[in-house]
């Protein structure tokens, strides 16, 4: 993938962002610091970019799915509720919203996935 640059409006929206995480990239701008000192800030912000980007996939991909989802033992029609869980990423921690049905015939819980949305025939 080649490497984009960016414009300064782009590069005032990655200092804001620097900012509001409390990352001191624009200070960095004017001190004489060691290389990998600007490294880490800069590795910094894109962890925090990257599990941003991962929670809101994970959500919007998650959120696709609604009504009952089929259980993958018994083929029961089962309640899908939506939840929140702690994840530990290569990128660092983040709350993963996820679909998850309960079949009470199987006593099983089971995470649909919204990948498989339309790829299933339809019953007519």
């Amino acid at each position: 993938m080649a490497r984009a640059k960016l414009n300064q409006q782009e590069w005032e929206t990655f200092l804001t962002l620097a900012d509001r995480l409390e990352i001191d990239v624009r200070d960095l701008l004017v001190r004489d610091v060691p290389f990998h000192v600007l490294e880490a800030a800069g590795h910094s912000l894109g962890r925090a970019v990257a599990q941003a980007t991962t929670e809101r996939l994970a959500f919007t991909r998650a959120e696709r799915l609604t009504g009952p989802q089929p259980c993958p033992t018994c083929g029961r029609l089962c309640p899908l509720v939506h939840r929140d869980r702690p994840l530990e990423t290569i990128d660092g921690p983040l709350e993963l919203h996820e679909a998850v049905c309960h079949c009470p015939a199987c006593r099983r819980d089971f995470f649909p996935s919204a990948s498989s949305i339309g790829t299933q025939s339809a019953n007519l």
